[in-house]
Parts: structure tokens; sequence; C-alpha cells
């Protein structure tokens, strides 16, 4: 569905563009693009379109060619994006990579700015090379959430870190734990101001020593419920809460 910037409701078709024009001119999209917006979403020639380069950058223009694998937009200002109230960073020590590939799709539709993937104790072998391995596919989910949700600036995934290397960059950050004598997320979110990082562990969960690690950093143990859920289900419903508080 198209999304009309700051207003409900559906609104011009919306397309990625890699770099678009200081002020008004000409873009030629990318030959996939060009395909998904005159073949699946059947723009034509004189529609409206809303183009974004990821980064940061909307323009409000027109179609003004609607070749199959060469349309051409005419941009003809500025047009608002969306963002959520305040930037959000996960954490993650990945799933498998299905499952990752709907992770990011989830966290990229959802608004979450960056995604970190880690490795824990219990993360099983070869998950480090996920984000190389996945980049171009990731890449491309990020831009089709973007269509959806109306952001201008795409998901940013780190590469592969250790856990370690995510507390000393975020010392104040929430770790996701099933425990249920440990504080829910949604009473721990602060009202303004910057969000923690949330750290999700892998499916088997973290050590006793990785706990006892990340709350010697600074981090807090918090719980979404009262079951214990999939890294990528915890992951989403985590950001959900934090993006909603």
């Amino acid at each position: 569905m198209a999304t009309a910037g700051g207003a409900r409701g559906p609104g011009p078709e919306r397309a990625f563009a890699a770099a678009l024009p200081a002020g008004t001119g000409e873009v030629v999209l990318a030959a996939e693009e060009s395909h998904h917006l005159v073949r699946v979403r059947r723009a034509r020639a004189g529609d409206p379109v809303v183009l974004f380069d990821g980064e940061g950058g909307t323009g409000l223009g027109r179609l003004v060619g609607a070749a199959p694998r060469r349309a051409v937009g005419a941009v003809g200002g500025p047009y608002p994006g969306r963002a959520p109230a305040r930037p959000l960073v996960l954490a993650v020590s990945l799933p498998e990579a299905g499952r990752a590939d709907d992770l990011v799709a989830t966290l990229a539709e959802l608004g979450v700015s960056r995604l970190v993937p880690f490795l824990a104790a219990r993360t099983p072998r070869g998950r480090e090379a996920l984000p190389g391995r996945r980049h171009d596919r990731w890449r491309r989910l990020c831009r089709e959430a973007a269509k959806v949700n109306g952001r201008s600036r795409l998901l940013e995934i780190a590469a592969s870190t250790t856990l370690e290397a995510v507390l000393a960059e975020a010392p104040a950050a929430c770790l996701l734990d099933p425990d249920p004598a440990v504080p829910r997320l949604a009473s721990v979110l602060p009202v303004e101001g910057a969000l923690p990082w949330l750290i999700v562990g892998p499916e088997g969960g973290f050590t006793a020593g990785e706990v006892a690690s990340a709350e010697r950093a600074g981090a807090s143990r918090v719980r979404l419920g009262t079951v214990a859920l999939r890294t990528g289900t915890a992951a989403v419903a985590a950001a959900a809460q934090a993006l909603g508080a």
C-alpha cells in the first residue's frame, strides 16, 4: 500500500531512488524498482510518486517515463517522511536464515533504526556470516518496508559483533530475560529521552555468566510477559513495546 506522509490513509506510490536531486530534477529508477512500480503497482506516466533514497531524503514528483525496466520520475520538491518519535537500536543473536529474513523485514517495517547482530555463548555456529551473506536480500527487504511505512531512512544493519562489544557500547541496555521475577520492559522505558538498547539473546538463552557480565556492565534484566518467546518473536514484541512507549 502507498503511504501518505503525515496524513492518514493511502497516498502516492513510493519508490526507492539511490540518488535524489538537491532540488528538482529527473531520476531514473533501477530496473528492479522500475518493474515493481510499473508492472506490480501499475503506475502510469503522470501519476504522482514519492521517491526516497534510504538516507533520509524524500521528494514528491510525477512519473514522466513508465518503461517497465526504466521508469523516470520528475522530482518537484521535498516530501515529509514518517519516523518514530525516538530512534531504537536492537542487538539480537540472530535466528536461522529464514527467520532472520522475517525479523529484518518486520523490524524495518516497525521503524527500528539499527539492528546489531551479535554472538553469544549459545549462538549456533555460522550465524556471524548471515549479515554478509544476506546483505542484498536484507537491503531489498528494508526498501520494501520503507514503501509501506513511509520512512525515508532504511534500517541500518551492522556487522556481527560480540555481546561484550554490545555492552561496551550500550552499558545501560535492557537485556530480555524470561524470568518472571524481573520487571516488565514497559515499566522501565523512559517517558522522554533516548530509548535504551534492547538486547535479545539466542534461542537457548544467555548463560548465567553472560547475565552476570551484563549486569556488571550496567544492563537491566527485563521481561516481556509471562511466557518464553522465540528470539524473533521476542525482538519484534520488544521493538513494538518500545516504539509505542
